[in-house]
C-alpha cells in the first residue's frame, strides 16, 4: 500500500496548525503545493510544528512548475471556461477599477509552466471580466480572490492523479470546508459532484467526535500510531470505502450518509462516557467531564495523574468491541477513551 498523504489546500501554508496535527495521526503526511520562489513554511506560521513534520519526513512539498503540466492546466482551463460561459463569475466583475479583493496567483499553478498558451488564454478570458491582471513582477499575476481559491479547489482535485508518479498517494485535505463546498456547488452546478477523498471523510469525523491533539509531542504521537497499526489500518480501509461508497452518490445522498455516520459515531461517544461515568461513579465522588473525545492536557496535569492512577487500579475499560470499526479513532493520545 502506498503512503497516503493528507494533500492541503486551498492555499499553499496551512490556517489550523492544531488541525493540520490531528491529519498526521491519520495520514503518513502532508504535502502542499507550493510555488519555488515562495519559502517552504511562511515565518508566522507554527514554526515548531513545521520543524517537526519535516524532521519526521512527514512534510512534502510539491512544485507546481514540476507537476502543472499541460495536462493539467488544459484540464484546469477546461473547467474553468465552463464556469465563465456559464455567467457563473459574472456576479464578482463589479467595478472593475476594485482590487481590494484580488490576491496573488502564481504563473505556474495558472498553468504557464504547462502550456503558456493554454495559460494565457484563460488569463484574457480573466481579464476581460475585471477579474485578473498582468504581472508585475513575473512570477505571480493578480486575481480575484474567489477566482483565485476555485482555481486551488480544482488543482487540488486534478492533482490527485500526480500522486502515483511520486509513489504516493494524495488525498486533498481542507481546513476551509465551507469556502470550498460553496464553490463546488458552482463549478459543478448541474453536473456529477466531484469525488470524496478520505481526507474528507477523516476531518468530517474527527470534527464529529471532537479530537485534539493539539498538545501531544510528534514522537508520541507516530509512537501511538505505530503500536496501533492494525487497529489504524481497519480504520483506513473503512474511511475508504465509506469515501468510495459517496462517490456513487448524489448530493443529497452523500448528506444523508454524513448524518447516518455521524449518529453512529455520537452513539458510540455515548456509550463510553456512560460506561466511564458508571465506573467513576462507584470508585469516586467527584465528577467527570469529557470534552469530545479527548483530554486535551498536559501529563503533568494533576487531573489526568489521578485518573490514570484510578484507571489502573479499579480496573475499568472500554472494549475495542465497543469501539467497533472506530477504535482507533476513539483511543488517540490523550483521549484514553480505553481507560477512561
Amino acid at each position: 500500500m502506498k503512503p497516503e498523504y493528507a494533500f492541503y489546500y486551498p492555499g499553499q501554508y496551512w490556517r489550523d496548525a492544531d488541525w493540520i496535527k490531528n491529519l498526521v495521526c491519520f495520514f503518513d503526511g502532508v504535502a502542499m503545493l507550493v510555488p519555488e520562489y515562495m519559502p517552504d513554511v511562511r515565518s508566522f506560521d507554527d514554526l515548531p510544528l513545521a520543524a517537526s513534520l519535516k524532521e519526521h519526513d512527514l512534510l512534502r512539498i510539491i512544485r507546481p512548475e514540476q507537476v502543472v503540466d499541460s495536462q493539467v492546466a488544459e484540464g484546469l482551463a477546461k473547467v474553468m471556461f465552463e464556469v465563465i460561459d456559464s455567467g457563473a463569475l459574472n456576479s464578482l466583475m463589479g467595478d472593475k477599477a476594485d482590487r481590494s479583493n484580488f490576491g496573488s496567483l502564481s504563473r505556474s499553478r495558472l498553468g504557464f509552466h504547462g502550456s503558456e498558451a493554454i495559460a494565457t488564454d484563460l488569463l484574457e478570458r480573466l481579464k476581460e471580466r475585471g477579474l485578473a491582471d498582468d504581472s508585475t513582477d513575473g512570477v505571480s499575476v493578480p486575481i480575484h480572490g474567489l477566482v483565485r481559491a476555485m482555481i486551488l479547489v480544482l488543482l487540488a482535485q486534478i492533482l490527485r492523479q500526480e500522486g502515483d508518479g511520486m509513489g504516493i498517494t494524495l488525498s486533498p485535505a481542507t481546513d476551509q470546508p465551507t469556502l470550498v463546498n460553496a464553490l463546488t456547488e458552482l463549478m459543478t452546478s448541474g453536473q456529477r459532484p466531484h469525488r470524496p477523498t478520505n481526507a474528507d471523510v477523516i476531518s468530517f469525523d474527527v470534527a464529529t467526535v471532537g479530537v485534539d491533539m493539539s498538545r501531544v509531542p510528534m514522537d508520541e504521537l507516530l509512537d501511538y500510531r505505530r503500536q496501533n497499526y492494525t487497529q489504524h489500518r481497519d480504520y483506513i480501509l473503512m474511511v475508504r470505502q465509506f469515501a468510495r461508497d459517496l462517490s456513487a452518490m448524489d448530493v443529497d445522498e452523500r448528506k444523508a450518509k454524513f448524518e447516518q455516520r455521524e449518529e453512529e459515531l455520537n452513539a458510540v461517544a455515548q456509550k463510553l462516557r456512560n460506561n466511564s461515568r458508571k465506573a467513576w461513579n462507584r470508585y469516586a465522588s467527584f465528577g467527570l467531564t469529557l470534552v469530545g473525545a479527548v483530554w486535551a492536557a498536559h501529563t503533568s496535569d494533576p487531573v489526568v495523574a489521578v485518573l490514570t492512577a484510578a484507571s489502573s487500579v479499579f480496573g475499568f475499560s472500554s472494549s475495542a468491541k465497543e469501539r467497533g470499526v472506530y477504535s482507533y479513532l476513539f483511543s488517540t493520545p490523550r483521549g484514553q477513551w480505553t481507560s477512561y
